[in-house]
This record gives structure tokens, C-alpha cells and sequence, in this order.
């Protein structure tokens, strides 16, 4: 096999919250990974010698600056693999907009190199690799459901409902994620606030997530973007049964139980706003 293609999922978080503020500058948080059906499509091919990116985006990093460059670097560096790689990302994800896109590349990079060189790796084994390139990166080796702790490397895979839909709205805004961090205030009641952020998971009530799940990053988001505030009342309005901000922006998804709400709050947003929307559903993990 010298060549293998792989689709790359994206992902929302249902809920974040920043528990602390670690020594090394990054945050303690505790979040809900949630993979969803919009994808990227990645083509690893085998070559003489290098690391070749190719896309259809041009506004991808097509060197060093890009995790899927960093991703076989560090396969290959641990594996001894010889000869090269071309990548090619035909792109769908938003770039920027808290969806995990360039994460799940670099996941899918180690998961694809790691079968066309004779699957020398366990899933386990490639999560903690993963975790070397980024802290999300770990959780788009499995994909489907999980908790995810410390920097959200630390994860927890479960079943959880996947009867509903997804209403993904992209304005077209980039948001720093550092940034995002570096500006949000820590809320003392941490320990309060986990507990009822995990006993929703424990016990799916649907309609308790709009009271109790909290994404920490959006009111200092919000702040300077006040279209997201807008977008996310909106889901509301149009029969969302949860509507919030992905990760640190600036994408905005609402959650609906019947196709045809998410079909008309798409449409919406689509036709009346022109925005970018992407009607989606989740991907469960097979535990």
C-alpha cells in the first residue's frame, strides 16, 4: 500500500470550562468533545524522500507552520521510517473558527502513516504522540465522544445521545485562541461547576444543557465580537434546544431535534445573513 486516503472530522465542545491556570501558562479545563460529520479529505501518498503539502486552500501553511508537517516529523523521527510523504488536504473545516480542523489533520497524518508503514503503533501509543503536537490532537485518533481534561489531552471516551442535529454557523471571523485564554477570568466555584457540568453526560437531559453547560471563553469572545452573541440567540430563537460557541471561536452551532428545524435555521442563516452554515451530524464513537 503505498498510498491511503482518510476523511479528517471536525468537532464542536459541548461546553468548556477553565478550571485553573497551570504553571506553564496553559489551563485546566474540563470540556466535551463531540465529532461531527464535516470533514476535511486527506490523500497520504509515499515518495522518495521529504515532507510535500499540497491543498486546494491556499491560505494553508504548506511548510513547517503546518501540524500535519509536525505530525510525520515526529512519526518518522520515532519509527525510523524511510523515504517521504506527500500530503494532500482538500479542505473543508473552517480555518480559525474553533472547529479543530488543523488538529484532526495532524491525528489523521499519524493514524494514515501509520498504516501505510505497517501499523507499528497502538491507538494508545499514537494518543500519546498525539499530545506531543497538540492538546486536542489526542482526541481525533478515536474521534466520537469524550470528556477531556488537563489541556484536553486527558480523555475519557462515552456513549452518549447522537439523535439530533447540528447547525454550524462560520462568520468568517479568525479568533487567536491564545488570546482567548490569555483574556478569560477564572471562576472560583471550579469544583461546583464540574460537578454539574459531568452529572449532565451521566444522565442525558437534553434540556438541561442550556441552564448548566458553559463555554468560559465566550463572554471575553462575545466582547469583541458581538455577531457571535447574536448568532448563538438566534439558534434560540429558530427551536435550538442548545446553541453555543465552539472551543474559542468563532464558529457558533446550535443543536435542534428534528431535521427539518435544523434545515430552516441553516437556510436562515445561509440565505437571509450569507453566512457560512453547514448542517452536520455527530459521529458516535463504536465503545
Amino acid at each position: 500500500m503505498e498510498a491511503i486516503s482518510l476523511p479528517s472530522y471536525a468537532k464542536i465542545n459541548l461546553g468548556l470550562l477553565i478550571l485553573s491556570k497551570k504553571k506553564d501558562g496553559y489551563h485546566n479545563i474540563a470540556t466535551v468533545f463531540q465529532q461531527i460529520d464535516l470533514h476535511d479529505d486527506i490523500t497520504l501518498r509515499k515518495i522518495s524522500d521529504g515532507i510535500r503539502i499540497i491543498s486546494n486552500n491556499p491560505a494553508l501553511p504548506m511548510g513547517k507552520n503546518n501540524l500535519v508537517y509536525r505530525a510525520f516529523e515526529l512519526i518518522q523521527s520515532k519509527l525510523g521510517f524511510k523515504g517521504g510523504i506527500e500530503i494532500n488536504i482538500e479542505k473543508r473545516i473552517p480555518m480559525g473558527a474553533g472547529l479543530g480542523g488543523g488538529s484532526s489533520n495532524a491525528a489523521v497524518t499519524l493514524v494514515g502513516a501509520n498504516r501505510l508503514w505497517g501499523e507499528k503503533l497502538s491507538l494508545f501509543e499514537l494518543e500519546e504522540m498525539a499530545a506531543e503536537i497538540g492538546s486536542d490532537v489526542p482526541f481525533f485518533i478515536r474521534g466520537g465522544t469524550a470528556l477531556g481534561q488537563g489541556r484536553g489531552e486527558i480523555l475519557t471516551p462515552f456513549k452518549w445521545s447522537d439523535d439530533w442535529w447540528v447547525v454550524l454557523v462560520s462568520p468568517g471571523i479568525e479568533v487567536s485562541t491564545s488570546w482567548a485564554y490569555q483574556q478569560a477570568k477564572i471562576v472560583l466555584t471550579k469544583g461546583e461547576k464540574f460537578t454539574k457540568f459531568r452529572s449532565i453526560f451521566e444522565k442525558y437531559d437534553p434540556h438541561a444543557l442550556r441552564q448548566i453547560l458553559k463555554n468560559d471563553l465566550e463572554g471575553v469572545v462575545f466582547q469583541r465580537h458581538p455577531i457571535l452573541r447574536t448568532i448563538k440567540e438566534t439558534m434560540y430563537q429558530r427551536d435550538a434546544f442548545y446553541a453555543s460557541m465552539s472551543g474559542s471561536g468563532s464558529s457558533v452551532y446550535g443543536l435542534f431535534f428534528r431535521q427539518d428545524q435544523a434545515k430552516k435555521a441553516q437556510m436562515f442563516f445561509s440565505i437571509e445573513q450569507g453566512m457560512t452554515t453547514f448542517l452536520c451530524r455527530p459521529i458516535s464513537l463504536h465503545l
